[in-house]
Order: C-alpha cells, then structure tokens, then sequence
C-alpha cells in the first residue's frame, strides 16, 4: 500500500522521512552525483513509510 504524499503537510513527517524526500526530489530534477548506498538508504526509508 502506498501513501500519497501532502507535501503542504510535510513538516509533520519524521525527520528521516523529510531528508528522504528531499533526496529523491533533488535526484530527479538536479543532475547531482550520488553513490548507490545513499540512493538505497533513503529509498529504503521512503518504502518503510510507505511511500
């Protein structure tokens, strides 16, 4: 099941959620490096929340 994600309610996310989804916004627009365990570990907290 996933959630759909308010972002006007975003501060009431958990903090690792937040670093989490501005990870993946800031992989998808920007064109910045990331290793792959950092693309894994915040993938993997946004599937934990259910996202």
């Amino acid at each position: 099941m996933n959630k759909n994600l308010d972002l006007s309610k975003l501060d009431e996310q958990p903090q690792e959620s937040r670093e989490a989804i501005a990870f993946y916004a800031a992989h998808t627009v920007l064109q910045i490096y990331f290793t792959s365990a950092e693309r894994e570990q915040h993938y993997r907290t946004l599937e934990q929340a259910g996202y």
